[in-house]
């Protein structure tokens, strides 16, 4: 594990997103040791648990702002993230007044709304008082997601969560190579490495995946594109493409050239690709290097991660997806059973019936960026915002709805 507090920013594994190593490995080692207490929690409390707390969490921050410790800013503009942005948008559409707070002078990715006569504070998306939360203490738990899953007949792919790098092997040996390591909790693929074949490979990623936490989850790697299934209020509202940053060999340039190529045609608000470790390693496990000449019409990833920020791409396929996909996704969501979930998976071509591919769910975020449906390079962008508020439902009163 490591312990040097600017790792993070130097940090391949980490990519675009970097953290304090040691922190992260403190976090989330914690959610995994506590997740027995978690799913107790989840099995005897009821809904109304949640409105106590949120009460009581509201009286201290009530008690803070008259202490002048912190105070609430009606400015949107410096919403914490895109995500928390669409929601204070439609939000103001829609008459509701929202406030960010602000603590020692800097913007927290807290809010709140106001509602039905009374302040709801919230972190980024608003859910309604009265909605089930109990699957939130516990679901971006890769591991236990997979579990529960399974246990519905969900496909998910074939692995498991492991402490110690023999577990890890017992679990490569028996499943489908390559294989995907990364952290059992965890985030936007910090230290996930995929396309893994070999023994050597499989320890190093261990080691990697273990640095942000004590659970690494070992599993079978699915080709094709990751996809972001946005589940809200019972349906599915979204199904967001990601791509890695791609290259396709015409038999005579170096992977280099290709790199360059693509950068000098690369669309508009796409990032360019720079070749930095994180790419050299990723290619070495393919047996390639920078130097390698591809064959025509062979295309290849040039790294783990997905998005414009890295060269990728991104597209709002819903209207593409397979009806069965989207109810198998829906029955994902049903099985969490709370209001928003953002569900990854991947799958080798979304048009076609799932029971005919290889695909499978990955995890489930119980913060998903919803953004991601507002801003594709590619596709028409869905209001996701507007179906987070639409959960509530009665609660607005008409006179502001």
């Amino acid at each position: 594990m490591s312990t040097n507090s600017n790792t993070a920013s130097k940090c391949m594994y980490c990519g675009n997103s970097p953290v304090n190593h040691t922190m992260e490995y403190i976090s989330e080692s914690a959610s995994v040791y506590t997740l027995p207490l978690s799913r107790a929690i989840d099995f005897c409390v009821r809904p109304f648990f949640f409105n106590i707390v949120h009460t009581l969490g509201s009286g201290f921050i009530e008690l803070f702002r008259v202490l002048g410790l912190l105070y609430f800013s009606d400015d949107s503009t410096k919403a914490c993230s895109q995500r928390s942005a669409v929601i204070w948008q439609e939000a103001t559409k829609r008459g509701i007044k929202m406030q960010q707070m602000i603590v020692s002078k800097k913007p927290a990715e807290q809010y709140r709304a106001y509602i039905n006569n009374r302040w709801c504070h919230f972190s980024s998306i608003p859910l309604p008082f009265s909605a089930n939360k109990r699957a939130y203490i516990w679901m971006d738990s890769k591991a236990e997601v997979k579990k529960l899953l399974l246990q519905h007949k969900v496909v998910v792919p074939k692995g498991g969560a492991v402490r110690t790098q023999k577990q890890a092997e017992e679990i490569f040996a028996r499943i489908r190579k390559p294989v995907i390591v990364k952290p059992e909790s965890g985030t936007r693929g910090r230290h996930s490495l995929t396309n893994l074949s070999t023994l050597d490979d499989l320890r190093h990623g261990f080691k990697v995946a273990q640095q942000l936490c004590c659970s690494v989850i070992v599993e079978e790697h699915l080709f094709g594109s990751v996809y972001r299934g946005t589940y809200v209020g019972g349906e599915v509202v979204g199904v967001l493409r990601g791509d890695p940053p791609r290259i396709t060999g015409d038999g005579v340039s170096t992977i280099r050239q290709l790199i360059e190529k693509k950068n000098r045609e690369k669309p508009q608000g796409v990032t360019d690709v720079v070749v930095r470790s994180a790419i050299t390693e990723f290619l070495s496990r393919q047996s390639f290097t920078i130097k390698t000449v591809l064959p025509k019409g062979q295309t290849i990833d040039l790294i783990e991660k997905i998005g414009l920020s890295y060269g990728g791409d991104s597209a709002e396929e819903f209207h593409l997806a397979h009806p069965k996909l989207l109810l198998e996704l829906k029955k994902a969501g049903d099985i969490l059973n709370v209001p928003v979930i953002g569900f990854d998976f991947i799958s080798e071509d979304i048009t076609k019936d799932p029971d005919t591919i290889r695909w499978g769910i990955i995890e489930a975020n119980s913060m998903p960026f919803i953004d991601l449906h507002h801003f594709p390079r590619i596709g028409t962008p869905i209001n996701v915002a507007a179906k987070v508020w639409d959960l509530w439902g009665k609660e607005i009163p008409a006179s502001i709805a």
